[in-house]
Parts: C-alpha cells; sequence; structure tokens
C-alpha cells in the first residue's frame, strides 16, 4: 500500500483537505480533554522487541508472563497449605491460569506475535518518507487517536494520502478514576511532520516516528479505503463538529 501517490482519493467537490483538516486538528487540540499522561516506552531501535510495552501488549507475551507467575504462585500457596495434594479453593484459579497462559501462548505464536515483530522491523527500517499530519480524534473528546498523512510538500489544497489507526499509549500504573476507559492524548502538536519508516508488503501501514518517537498503528485506510464508504463516513465524522460550529455562527 503506497502513501506517495499525491492522486486525489475523494471526489473533488466537498473532499477534505489539509487546511480543512488541520484547522479542526487545532480546534480539537484546544478541547477540555482528559488529563490523561502516557508512560515513555523503551527505545525500540536499543531495545530488544519484547521490552518494548506495546509491542509485548500486541503479542501477548504480557498475559502469557502474568498467567505463568500466577499458576506458579497458586501452586505454591496450596502446597504450603495442603502438602502435596491441592486445595479444592486453588482449583478455579488454577484453571484460570492455565487457561490464560495457553491463549497467551497461543497469541504468541499465531498473529499477535507475528504482528509485534512486524512492527518492530518496520520501526528500525531505513529509508523513511517525509509527512505532514493532522492529528484527530474519534470522537473528539477521549477518542481513538488518528493521524492524516499529506505529502510533504504539497498544498494546502491537498487531499489526506491516509489515515492511521493509532494504538492507545501505555499508561502510568496509578490511574485515576474512570481513565481506564480513556486512551492517553499524543503528546505531540495537531499539526507537524513525521517519519513513516517500514512501508513493507509485510507491514503496508508503517510506522509513524515523531519527535524521535515511535506510534504504534492498529489500522489504516489507504487509498482504496478513502475511497469507500467506511473511510468517507470516517472523514464525515472528523469534520461533524467543525461545519455544526461553522453553521452555527452563520446562523
Amino acid at each position: 500500500m503506497s502513501h506517495d501517490d499525491a492522486e486525489s482519493l475523494a471526489p473533488r467537490t466537498g473532499a477534505p483537505t489539509y487546511a480543512m483538516l488541520t484547522a479542526e486538528a487545532r480546534r480539537q487540540a484546544a478541547l477540555p480533554r482528559p488529563g490523561a499522561r502516557s508512560r515513555r516506552e523503551a527505545d525500540i531501535r536499543r531495545v530488544p522487541w519484547w521490552r518494548v510495552r506495546t509491542l509485548r501488549r500486541i503479542s501477548g507475551l504480557s498475559i502469557l508472563a502474568t498467567a505463568v507467575v500466577c499458576t506458579i504462585l497458586v501452586l505454591a500457596i496450596s502446597g504450603l497449605v495442603a502438602g502435596p495434594s491441592l486445595m479444592p479453593e486453588a482449583l478455579l484459579p488454577l484453571v484460570v491460569s492455565v487457561g490464560l497462559s495457553l491463549y497467551g501462548a497461543y497469541r504468541l505464536r499465531g498473529g499477535g506475535g507475528a504482528t509485534a515483530r512486524a512492527l518492530a522491523r518496520a520501526a528500525c527500517a531505513p529509508g523513511p518518507v517525509s509527512k505532514r499530519y493532522a492529528l484527530l480524534y474519534d470522537p473528539p473528546w477521549g477518542g481513538i487517536a488518528l493521524l492524516v498523512l499529506f505529502p510533504a510538500g504539497g498544498s494546502d489544497d491537498g487531499r489526506p494520502e491516509a489515515v492511521l489507526e493509532l494504538r492507545p499509549l501505555p499508561q502510568p500504573s496509578h490511574r485515576f478514576l474512570g481513565a481506564r476507559k480513556l486512551p492517553a492524548d499524543l503528546p505531540v502538536e495537531p499539526t507537524g511532520n513525521l517519519e513513516l519508516h517500514g512501508r513493507t508488503d509485510e507491514s503496508p501501514m508503517g510506522v509513524p516516528w515523531i519527535d524521535g518517537r515511535p506510534y504504534w498503528p492498529k489500522r489504516s485506510y489507504g487509498s482504496d479505503e478513502l475511497k469507500k464508504g467506511e473511510g468517507q463516513a470516517l472523514m464525515a465524522r472528523l469534520l461533524a463538529d467543525a461545519a455544526e460550529d461553522a453553521e452555527a455562527m452563520e446562523s
């Protein structure tokens, strides 16, 4: 999936432009938003992929490690209390922890582990491509972070080339009440430039880097998706509040 195609991805009439989407990104950045703060992860360029918290979570390794520790603790406590026989009270926790261990191992050996490794390789790939971006949220308050990508040297009338839906950032261990339901805001400007690394057949969406930090994508809307109903509906949602504000000011 190429992000270098400057061809318009939407009908010329009414299609969102760089000027429209960056204006909406700045409007959303000024909204009162949750005070959630992200925790910076290990640098993927200097450590193995499994030391990066988001990639561990994607791969299933976090589930596997936690479940194995819980299994060992249940067996150890049962052994201290009941000796060689298993306590009846320990049976359910043991079944749950063993089940989670199997699930984590399945994800690690399957799609989750493959996705984490592919993202790690893409993030460290040479030859990044420069892009302009607009950071938007769906919905604007506490929603999913989206990077709308544009050609680096385009005009204000340029159309978006792609949209990257980002995974939530890792949060600090101590959360305020209700924070579990809210993703952390991206600690970047609402508009700016980024470097897109590792666009390959294995990871066609690539991994965006902003200010020396990778932001892990969950999915991408490329040229085909933005021409279809789902991509057009996404763009309509992103600009819906701005259109309502404009109508209110005119009335």
